[in-house]
């Protein structure tokens, strides 16, 4: 698969500049394939970016986009089944600005599983062994789901989606011809065009593009789905930071991709923990504060 083939994209207001700037710093090499949406920078947070990527871009005019959705950051969501029509690319993936990346080779291998499943969206579900929701609290989490989707769409819809595994759309791939596509935008424009819940409540602004993925990947079964490992949920299931990686607390699995979820709640929780994205420089330092200190 050729360099031309293959595009990733992002974006950012300038609350996330700094989370996104890691992400750039923890892809290596893949950063020059990436493309960050401007989603309120300043000039030079955009310089910034400008210099560690492929581009920054701004929404086109002719883009769609929410009114009056009840977050500032609803750009992030709308965009994202537009994302055929910004690129050309055959395979097009996207990463949340507050995931980085530890394993770089992960990434090639979302294009390669969505060129060997060509159609279909590659992208985690929110399930793990090491969610402690998983295992202790799965039907509460179904329940509050089936809310979720009744004030979205209705209990019918509801119901169908009961049980139904949570398809995390913060980290996915596909080609640029997937089928997908459409319907994702279609509903997507139902619930930021016409929900008028979703313009009062935060809540359901946050999660209704997600929520439209999940619902439309789960109706036409066209997914694949990667293990929790490449999409780490990290307010799902807690992690550690041992040496220079991190890792889960039991098995000592090291998460391919680490997705700072819920970040404006949990940022001090994160930092206490050492779960940010450290640079190599970063993390010698620490390594040798720590050392000194014994």
């Amino acid at each position: 698969m050729g360099k031309n083939e293959r595009v990733i994209v992002t974006a950012s207001d300038e609350n996330y500049v700094w989370t996104c700037l890691n992400l750039l710093e923890s892809l290596g090499k893949w950063a020059r394939i990436v493309y960050v949406i401007d989603l309120g920078l300043t000039a030079e947070s955009r310089r910034a970016l400008e210099s560690r990527c492929a581009g920054v871009i701004d929404i086109p005019d002719d883009a769609w986009k929410s009114v009056d959705a009840a977050t500032t950051y609803a750009g992030a969501m709308t965009i994202r089944p537009q994302l055929p029509q910004l690129f050309d690319h055959d395979y097009i993936m996207w990463i949340d600005a507050d995931c980085w990346v530890q394993d770089r080779a992960a990434v090639g291998v979302y294009f390669d599983m969505a060129r060997a499943n060509d159609g279909n969206f590659v992208l985690a579900a929110e399930l793990d062994a090491e969610y402690p929701h998983c295992v202790d609290a799965f039907d509460v989490r179904q329940e509050k789901l089936r809310d979720l989707h009744s004030q979205l769409w209705d209990k019918a819809v509801a119901e169908e989606l009961h049980g139904k595994a949570l398809l995390n759309s913060g980290l996915f791939a596909a080609s640029r011809t997937s089928p997908v596509w459409q319907e994702f935008d279609e509903r997507v424009k139902e619930q930021y065009l016409g929900n008028p819940r979703v313009r009062e409540d935060t809540r359901l602004a946050h999660m209704a593009e997600q929520q439209s993925l999940h619902r439309v990947l789960h109706e036409t079964q066209r997914f694949t789905v990667m293990t929790a490992d490449f999409n780490w949920v990290c307010h799902a299931g807690p992690l550690v930071r041992r040496g220079f990686f991190v890792e889960t607390p039991n098995l000592r699995r090291r998460p391919h991709i680490v997705h700072l979820t819920l970040l404006g709640a949990l940022e001090e929780t994160y930092r206490d923990n050492f779960l940010l994205y450290e640079s190599r420089r970063d993390r010698l330092a620490r390594f040798l504060r720590q050392r000194l200190r014994r």
